[in-house]
């Protein structure tokens, strides 16, 4: 088994947050090697994926709709990243105890578009931000909004804080709304209002949910018909070659000459000495009882 082949294996066998991780860390590295690589060589710093792969605040968003999903796979250093993926590992592990892989996959998806939109509201409405420059990236909403969708089905689960503290989930997440308004005037004021975003729509979907009314079902029936159009179905070529196999076999045996019938004793004798008398075939098996017979 080569490493390509490990790697499918492995990554097959993760839930949606451990691809979600496997998948930021893969893109955090090609961009790293992609930037020192260019610096080494120009003594410059590339702009690129900043560029076509952020979210822009303002027009650029028109000529370039899919950073409104790709900003959510961008990180601005290691240890953005490295918190980024600790809090997913953790949110998803208690969300999944109380809900499906595609409601994570949904609850996920409508963080990151929660997230974008409160930011470019925030910077095309409100008077402070208005004239601001800003650019969004992280998965921060993403995952707040899978941690804002724990506390609300669950506010009085216990969590350990730091593995020490044990402190009820809302609480954590209060903490960290008030937290996020507090820091607004002073600094990511941008992330800042797309962590509330998050944090709004995870809430907003589990309230909906516990009165019957599910907002994410159009979105995960949309995501099995995409998985579905992506996923090949293999057919088993076992019972076609086997069907060939019986229809050749049966057309040599009553037509073939008594040297052509030799070659295919000598044929399957040899498979014989090979891989044992257990790897041939019932026809093959018939053919030679018969052969031995008429001998």
């Amino acid at each position: 088994m080569d490493y390509r082949t490990r790697i499918t294996t492995l990554y097959r066998g993760f839930n949606a947050a451990e691809k979600l991780i496997f998948i930021n860390i893969v893109i955090f590295t090609i961009v790293a090697l992609y930037n020192t690589i260019y610096h080494s060589l120009t003594k410059t710093h590339s702009t690129f994926f900043v560029e076509y792969f952020t979210l822009p605040n303002g027009s650029e968003l028109f000529y370039k709709p899919w950073t409104i999903i790709t900003y959510a796979f961008m990180h601005v250093n290691f240890f953005h990243l490295i918190f980024n993926c600790i809090g997913l590992y953790f949110t998803a592990r208690i969300f999944n105890t109380f809900f499906t892989e595609k409601q994570f996959i949904t609850v996920y998806t409508y963080g990151i578009f929660a997230g974008a939109i409160l930011f470019l509201i925030a910077y095309n409405v409100l008077p402070a931000f208005a004239d601001e420059p800003a650019l969004l990236m992280g998965a921060s909403a993403a995952i707040l909004a899978i941690l804002a969708a724990g506390a609300t089905y669950s506010p009085n689960l216990i969590v350990n804080l730091f593995g020490v503290f044990p402190v009820k989930y809302w609480i954590i997440a209060a903490l960290l709304v008030v937290s996020y308004i507090s820091y607004i005037p002073y600094s990511n004021a941008g992330g800042h209002f797309a962590h509330i975003g998050g944090v709004l729509i995870g809430y907003f979907y589990v309230k909906q949910l516990t009165k019957g009314n599910d907002i994410g079902i159009g979105f995960e029936r949309f995501w099995e018909s995409l998985t579905n159009y992506f996923t090949f179905k293999k057919k088993s070529p076992l019972k076609t070659v086997y069907k060939n196999k019986t229809k050749k076999r049966s057309t040599k045996t009553t037509t073939s000459s008594p040297n052509q019938q030799q070659r295919e004793i000598d044929g399957i004798l040899d498979k014989i000495s090979k891989s044992g008398y257990e790897s041939l075939t019932k026809q093959e098996k018939d053919f030679l009882f018969k052969a031995g017979k008429n001998n």
